[in-house]
């Protein structure tokens, strides 16, 4: 099972093509939101590419408004969704609604492997208990000066510097 997690590309074509691109040969691509809002281009570029792109699942942002998302052709209604890939089950959010604590305990009580999240612009990946939480940053904006994203290859989950593709942190996902 090959699967990206990207988060708050707000509108920057330029840097999930990058990401994207480190991906090739994925099943499943989940974004956290905050998707074209507050960008520094015209959200119609990544609005283009977006469209390009097959299995490509979002959750909804606090900046993400249904006329973009009409333009790209996807669904983005849900706050947070459960996506299920054979035995894996991942527990996605922006995480803006409500606190990270109370994810992680939702993410626990529906037996996930992973939550990912965005939002802060901050990339993190830590263990909790049998949970991994995962933040893969922002491909356009990071707030800790390094854009990522992460990437689930078979059993390992890797952190990447988006502009080095260097693996900035990894684990093993038991599913």
């Amino acid at each position: 099972m090959k699967i990206g997690f990207v988060s708050d590309t707000h509108g920057d074509e330029e840097s999930l093509e990058r990401a994207v691109s480190f991906m090739k040969d994925y099943d499943a691509i989940i974004h956290t939101g905050d998707v074209l809002s507050y960008g520094y281009n015209s959200p119609c570029f990544l609005t283009e590419y977006i469209k390009t792109l097959s299995n490509i699942y979002f959750v909804r942002g606090n900046g993400d408004y249904f006329d973009g998302m009409t333009l790209m052709n996807k669904s983005i209604d849900d706050f947070e969704k459960i996506f299920t890939f054979g035995n894996l089950k991942i527990f996605a959010t922006h995480g803006f609604v409500h606190s990270i604590e109370h994810y992680k305990q939702k993410a626990s009580d529906a037996k996930c492997q992973i939550l990912v999240y965005g939002h802060t612009h901050i990339k993190k990946m830590e263990k909790v208990g049998d949970l991994i939480v995962l933040n893969p940053g922002s491909t356009s904006r990071p707030r800790d000066f390094i854009k990522s994203f992460a990437y689930l290859e078979d059993d390992i989950l890797k952190l990447y510097d988006l502009d080095t593709f260097e693996i900035l942190n990894k684990m093993r996902v038991i599913y």
